[in-house]
């Protein structure tokens, strides 16, 4: 396995984008191919395809970054946005309207953190971590 800090990239999508999700689950798989198994990447476009719909629902940003860093066995991506993070996380059992994504992603990866924009300081950053078994 490939052991490089500098491997991966960003790329900026504008967040009213028809394609955008198509196009994020495209880089990911494709960025992350070399360093992960496929269970693992699918799970980590799974991850990635809700942070980015998370931001596009409820930021308010015009556009959304994705950056993909390979550390050793690890693939660490970070979702960014200039937005100001909205939802709040009430999970009811049995209610489909729930908002779930913050657990399906912390549930897809080894290390899950989110970094809250807020009207004071603009800018919501969600960090996903899978690394190789």
């Amino acid at each position: 396995m490939p052991e490089s800090a500098a491997s991966g990239g960003t790329q900026t999508y504008p967040a009213e984008s028809d394609s955008l999700l198509a196009d994020v689950r495209r880089f990911v798989a494709s960025a992350t191919e070399p360093y992960l198994e496929q269970p693992s990447i699918q799970d980590l476009v799974l991850a990635v395809t809700e942070a980015c719909a998370n931001a596009i629902r409820h930021s308010g940003s015009d556009e959304i970054r994705v950056t993909v860093t390979v550390n050793g066995p690890c693939v660490e991506i970070t979702v960014e946005d200039d937005g100001v993070y909205l939802m709040s996380l009430p999970v009811v059992d049995g209610d489909p309207g729930s908002h779930r994504g913050m657990y399906l992603m912390a549930a897809m990866v080894d290390d899950f953190s989110l970094h809250r924009g807020t009207d004071a300081n603009a800018g919501t950053t969600v960090r996903l971590l899978k690394c190789a078994s």
